[in-house]
């Protein structure tokens, strides 16, 4: 047997061995370095996915809170409007109750308004609301008695005179009929009559309807306030006052 031949086998079985040892040892290490390195790679992955997440909120919260500032200056801007429009409604309710007539004050308005549209001249408007008082000068009733005209009458004693003949006062009524419906000369005080009111330059002035009436005509500076009621057969009684206009 040769010595040398021996020797060699002994050193290729050691190397063999130690082959062997250094493949076992490396395998043993990639079974630990895999779970590792996968555990590693996962935890790199996440760590990674986690800062986006976080950069993603923080750039979110970052647009919530501008959105917030500009939601809040819009808030107050609508607000400062808001007041504005307010103070400008106070403002304008405040002129309108000031310039704008209303209750009693709005029917005068009314009133001076039809007249000026009639032609009256504003100086004149002025001149009579200037004068006017609580308390009027006025004269003590007159009373006179005039016979309602109807179809089957005229006669005399048809008109009556008051203001020293500057206003003339005339009736118109209904026939009066029997139990047979004949109609009597007399007017029927039950039925509606017309009172005319003829001033001493011939404008006319009437008023119609069922008895009692009235009526308040303007002379000059006078103003003369009628009642027509019911009088005698085929009469009606007119009393008629006499004041200072206004």
């Amino acid at each position: 047997m040769n010595p040398n031949h021996g020797g060699w086998d002994l050193r290729d079985t050691g190397r063999k061995l130690g082959r062997r040892s250094s493949r076992r040892i490396l395998r043993v290490g990639l079974l630990v370095a895999a779970p590792v390195a996968l555990a590693w790679f996962a935890y790199d992955v996440g760590s990674r996915q986690g800062e986006a997440r976080i950069d993603a909120l923080h750039s979110r919260i970052a647009g919530l809170k501008a959105e917030k500032r500009a939601v809040g200056d819009s808030l107050a801007k609508t607000r400062a409007a808001l007041r504005r429009a307010e103070r400008s409604a106070g403002e304008w309710r405040q002129r309108y109750e000031d310039e704008v007539p209303q209750g009693r004050s709005a029917a005068l308005w009314k009133l001076v308004k039809r007249k000026l549209d009639e032609g009256v001249e504003p100086a004149r408007l002025s001149g009579v609301i200037g004068l006017a008082a609580n308390e009027r000068r006025c004269d003590e009733p007159v009373t006179r008695r005039i016979i309602v005209r109807t179809r089957l009458h005229g006669g005399s004693d048809t008109a009556a005179g008051f203001g020293n003949g500057r206003i003339t006062v005339l009736g118109d009524g209904r026939p009066a009929r029997d139990a047979r419906n004949n109609p009597h000369a007399w007017y029927d005080p039950e039925k509606p009559v017309v009172i005319r009111f003829v001033t001493i330059g011939g404008d006319t002035k009437k008023v119609e309807g069922y008895l009692p009436l009235h009526r308040s005509v303007l002379v000059g500076e006078d103003e003369f306030r009628f009642t027509v009621t019911e009088g005698a057969r085929s009469f009606a009684t007119v009393a008629a006052q006499r004041c200072d206009y206004p």
